[in-house]
């Protein structure tokens, strides 16, 4: 027996003013079914949820929702949490918090998740559930949601949708493709049609070179055909052509007929695309005139802390030239903070040729009333054509990079502070959230420049296929030590 259909979405159209952000023919959820939708930021993921939870209405088109969903917003509720069950309050670490007037953003996200448990509907709608969460919220949520029947989750964690989902959707210039099966499995189909779409296209230009080349020879025949033959006179021609079964003319104008004939097959070709390929120039690193030292940063019996809470109680660590780095542990165990003492060199030895750069999360080092590439500009000891493809690589195209800074989304701040950061005279790259803000494409374009970074780097994620990608090492902060290990 088939599985019963929860929700339908039929010949949408999505408009806001003269851009149109969605134009698709269906979306089904089948009762049983747990889809992830992704696309770049702004493609419209956050609209389609909306419009399956009944909460906004499509320009066009019809949804029809035969069951009662759950949609969990991305930013937070409204503060009242009374309709959370205080036993699922507590099986998400936040019984207590239910009653307090003030929360932070993780304590939300997981209240807020406890509704959903709490709830009980047939239809769960997520939209960034891991927002906030640390690594071990994380992965209860992973634990959770396989509990749920029928889910439609939009995130940015690979693990998340690797683990949960059985089907992904991606959404591409307003059309919805469908791939079987979690992340991973989408991911390598993709490819294949990638490479199938370039294949079609080699062949498109194959022919269509083919018939350019037919109609250039039988436009230049119908010209021959067209003139009289040398030495001969109008009335010797003339003659010469009562002899012969068809005019000079007749034939010309056939072969005319046939290259038009050709010209119209050019045209009513289908058009194939070249599939979009990334630039592949990086920087020349030497420029950076990175330090020998086969240790670049020697923390040893590091003690810190604020008034009256101690971070780090004789803490010891070092890391290696050239790795990278990944500090992991929960949320308030003093990872920023060693970020920021390694920065600030506060009780901690670095080496005199490290120069470090700081991705930071309020993006202070961008002049927002510059362009992008002024931005770049102005930092950059590599020429401008390098600095260009890297621009290109994390997904900044010609039009956003003539943007003032202060017209930028979140997302392409983050992007532009990394390209000035991989520009710059740093050999030294210290990263707090970077997958902040960033679509999973923009995410595996910043991993695809990071594993490709010569120099070190050391960095905090809540990303576990960011750090698995990325990380050389792991130093695990926790109870006041600094550690190698890993708590993912």
């Amino acid at each position: 027996m088939a599985n019963k259909l929860l929700i339908s979405a039929e010949n949408i159209e999505q408009t806001y003013g003269d851009l149109t952000i969605l134009d698709f023919e269906r979306f089904y959820l089948y009762e049983g079914e747990k889809v992830g939708i992704v696309g770049v930021n702004g493609s419209g993921k956050t609209t389609i949820l909306k419009m399956l939870a009944g909460k906004i209405k499509p320009t066009s088109g019809t949804v029809h929702i035969n069951c009662t969903p759950f949609y969990f917003q991305q930013f937070g509720s409204d503060g009242e949490y009374y309709d959370a069950d205080y036993a699922e309050a507590g099986k998400m670490g936040v019984s207590e918090q239910m009653w307090q007037d003030k929360v932070s953003g993780g304590e939300d996200t997981r209240i807020r998740l406890a509704q959903l448990f709490s709830s009980r509907r047939a239809v769960a709608l997520l939209d960034e559930p891991t927002s906030n969460l640390d690594s071990t919220g994380v992965e209860l949520l992973k634990k959770r949601l396989c509990e749920i029947d029928t889910l439609v989750i939009v995130s940015h964690d690979r693990s998340l949708l690797n683990a949960i989902c059985d089907r992904i959707v991606e959404v591409s210039f307003g059309k919805l493709y469908s791939y079987n099966g979690n992340y991973d499995d989408y991911m390598a189909q993709k490819e294949l049609r990638v490479k199938s779409d370039l294949a079609e296209y080699e062949k498109y230009q194959a022919e269509k070179k083919r018939l350019q080349s037919v109609y250039r020879q039988k436009k230049a025949k119908a010209k021959t055909l067209d003139k009289k033959p040398k030495n001969l006179s109008s009335s010797e021609a003339k003659a010469l052509a009562l002899c012969g079964n068809r005019k000079p003319e007749d034939k010309a104008r056939n072969m005319e007929k046939s290259a038009e004939n050709v010209l119209k097959r050019i045209e009513h070709m289908e058009v194939k695309e070249k599939p979009k390929e990334e630039p592949v120039a990086r920087p020349d690193f030497r420029l950076t005139n990175p330090p020998k030292n086969p240790i670049v940063i020697r923390g040893e019996h590091v003690t810190f802390g604020y008034d009256d809470k101690l971070i780090f109680d004789d803490a010891n660590f070092m890391i290696k030239n050239g790795s990278k780095v990944a500090l992991v542990g929960d949320n308030g165990a003093g990872k920023t903070t060693l970020l920021e003492l390694i920065e600030k060199r506060a009780g901690i030895y670095v080496v005199p040729g490290a120069k470090i750069g700081y991705a930071r999360q309020n993006m202070s080092q961008i002049d927002m009333e510059k362009t992008v590439l002024e931005n770049v500009r102005n930092v950059s000891i590599q020429p401008e054509s390098i600095a260009r493809i890297i621009l290109a690589r994390l997904l900044l195209t010609e039009k956003d990079i003539a943007k003032k800074a202060r017209d930028l989304s979140g997302g392409e701040r983050m992007k532009l502070s990394f390209a000035m950061l991989f520009v710059s005279d740093v050999n030294f790259l210290i990263l707090d959230e970077p997958t902040n803000y960033l679509d999973i494409p923009s995410i595996e374009a910043l991993e695809r420049l990071l594993i490709e970074y010569e120099g070190t780097l050391v960095f905090v994620s809540h990303d576990r296929v960011f750090v698995d990608n990325i990380a050389t090492e792991k130093l695990l902060v926790k109870d006041g030590k600094i550690q190698p290990g890993d708590d993912f």
